[in-house]
């Protein structure tokens, strides 16, 4: 009867001590720094590399060919604080002269 309930704590104990040692990997990985900012990574949750590692979109042509997708980070506005330094296509047509 005990082992019905110990197993389960244990397994969900073990696998939050993996979440932790990933996130402590992902916090000293050299490769995921940022020159331009002079930014390392930080993994403010334990849970980061799951998100990173799930597929949200294939993008495929009409005849089902997957193609190559490269998404670049422009620009983002979270709580009225603008992050990023591109000009975006609206802000770029903000600012022309209406005619």
């Amino acid at each position: 009867m005990l082992y019905g309930y110990l197993i389960p704590i244990l397994l969900y104990v073990s696998i939050e001590i993996r979440k932790v040692l990933q996130s402590i990997f992902v916090n000293q990985d050299m490769e995921m720094y940022y020159e331009e900012t002079d930014n390392p990574t930080r993994a403010r949750t334990s849970y980061l590399n799951e998100e990173l590692g799930q597929v949200d979109t294939i993008l495929s042509d009409k005849t089902g060919t997957v193609i190559c997708n490269s998404m670049e980070f422009v620009k983002c506005s979270i709580a009225g604080d603008a992050y990023g330094r591109v000009v975006t296509e609206v802000e770029e047509r903000a600012l022309l002269p209406s005619t």
